[in-house]
């Protein structure tokens, strides 16, 4: 806190003191809440006695500016006496002039988000078991080897390691990408396809939606689906329309048919380990989704976030393996495999679009971090990241196993839930007179938490069916969880009235 006085000035000292601290809160300098340096400290940093600063915050205090707690300091109020903001000393210069203009109506801007984020209950308040989020579990993050590497690369720093880099990506973890996607089956020589890291899934879905569509045109998009693909959908306007999925995934006769009949400008699929459902496309699907947009010309996105999180069967490769005719953009992540906070992810692109897809994503954010690419890239070369994946493999492999057998065990019948070989959830389906929303509130009271299916459909409409993700609970967890949750559904099914009451309650309390 920068407080001058001015010796000579007509006005005293504790005034000069009084008017600047006065000056800071009502700035926004000073905010609410904030706590003032001691007494003591303060007078010997401006070179007056205690007494004066006694006498300055005696005056701020009878303003309701600043208050004084007993053993704790002192402290800006929660609602100081004054309207604050940087901007009032222009109103007063002005003469409040600008308070004659009519405010800025933001309505307008707004948009449906009810099912952005899964909410959280307002009355449960003991330890919840947590099945809701698909992703890394904190405790298998490898902080003792990523902090060996970072002290490495912060002991001889290099100076593009803080600069603006090349918009394409650190090019040694552009270079091994290549590689990689090379070993999966994806042409990657000169003029077929391209490497381009992001900021990770979402930043690269957002780069490519962008330069593929036009205002007003339409996506198809599995229904159920990703959440988080449905709120940039709805972030950015984007119309989009629903395809059913079955056991072979996406139905892509039912694409077909939509492909006739509307304009749809882009397909977004998960083909391996779908997210909600679990789901790997067969290879039969796989032929006709390529098929259909070779017909239709129309370019494919594919998600494929988790093709690494695989637990049992042969590995699959990417859809893009199977493009010959260039019409797939793949999408990568380390988010699922690594660190999610990372932010890094990639995006396979035929030759023909990598130019416009590159000069888009510098268009918005010009380059992202070489730091954390550089130390992506050390962790990997040094095979630490080979030796946390297999580690990390072995761990979801054995609660995903202790989730299945709990399934098993207690859910009651009518239910059944679809067995993934890989990835992080498991797709539980009801009886139809159960719907996730009600059932969600009342699991919550019981202690346990999962995803509804209402967040992952594409027009939010409830459904009978929920999503378990197993990645962040032990085993141990995992089994009490489903045990309370399949009790829930036992005795809702027994008593359906029970739903009604939980309908009510998510109304009232998240909507």
């Amino acid at each position: 806190m920068n407080i001058v006085i001015q010796p000579d000035a007509n006005e005293p000292a504790y005034k000069q003191i009084h008017r600047q601290i006065r000056e800071l809160i009502r700035d926004g300098l000073l905010e609410a809440g904030a706590k003032l340096p001691s007494v003591r400290d303060l007078a010997k940093s401006i070179g007056v006695s205690v007494t004066t600063i006694h006498t300055a915050f005696e005056a701020l205090a009878a303003e309701n500016l600043i208050e004084t707690r007993q053993g704790c300091g002192t402290f800006v109020t929660k609602h100081p006496g004054i309207v604050t903001g940087a901007n009032l000393r222009t109103r007063e210069e002005m003469g409040g002039q600008l308070s004659q203009l009519p405010p800025m109506r933001w309505e307008p801007y707004g948009f449906q988000s009810d099912f952005f984020l899964v909410p959280e209950s307002k009355s449960h308040t003991g330890r919840l078991i947590r099945f809701a989020q698909a992703s890394p579990d904190p405790a298998l993050f490898p902080l003792d080897r990523i902090k060996q590497i970072a002290t490495t690369m912060l002991w001889d720093p290099k100076d593009f390691f803080f600069d603006r880099g090349h918009p394409q990506g650190y090019l040694p973890l552009v270079d091994h990408m290549e590689k990689e996607m090379a070993l999966s089956g994806v042409p990657m020589a000169e003029g077929e396809n391209d490497i381009i890291l992001t900021g990770g899934f979402q930043r690269a879905l957002s780069v490519i939606l962008r330069r593929l569509l036009r205002p007003g045109q339409r996506v198809a998009v599995e229904s159920p689906t990703y959440g988080p693909i449905l709120n940039l959908l709805i972030a950015e306007d984007i119309g989009f329309v629903p395809i059913p999925l079955d056991k072979d995934g996406m139905d892509t006769e039912y694409l077909g048919s939509v492909l006739k009949k509307q304009d749809v400008q882009a397909i977004i699929t998960i083909p391996t380990f779908h997210n909600p459902t679990g789901i790997t496309m067969s290879l039969e699907r796989r032929e006709h989704l390529l098929r259909l947009a070779a017909r239709h010309r129309v370019p494919v996105i594919e998600d494929d976030w988790g093709r690494a999180l695989r637990y049992d069967g042969e590995d699959i490769p990417p859809l893009k393996a199977m493009d010959q005719g260039g019409y797939v953009v793949h999408i990568g992540t380390f988010s699922k495999c690594f660190l999610p906070g990372l932010r890094i992810g990639w995006i396979t692109s035929p030759a023909g679009l990598s130019i416009p897809l590159l000069r888009s994503k510098f268009a918005a954010d010009r380059s992202d971090s070489y730091f954390l690419q550089a130390l992506l890239y050390e962790f990997i070369l040094k095979g630490h990241y080979a030796k946390h994946l297999r580690k990390s493999l072995k761990e979801y492999k054995r609660r995903c196993s202790a989730m299945c057998k709990a399934l098993y065990e207690y859910l009651p019948d009518g239910c059944r839930f679809i067995e993934p070989k890989g990835g992080f959830s498991i797709w539980v389906e009801l009886p139809e007179q159960l719907k996730s929303l009600p059932l969600y509130t009342l699991a919550k009271d019981a202690g346990v938490q999962f995803l509804p299916a209402a967040f992952c459909m594409s027009n939010h409409q409830d459904a009978s069916a929920f999503r378990l993700s197993f990645s962040r609970s032990t085993a141990e967890e995992i089994k009490t969880g489903v045990k309370l949750l399949c009790d829930v559904i036992s005795r809702c099914l027994e008593q359906p009235e029970l739903l009604e009451q939980g309908a009510k309650t998510y109304k009232d309390l998240y909507r």
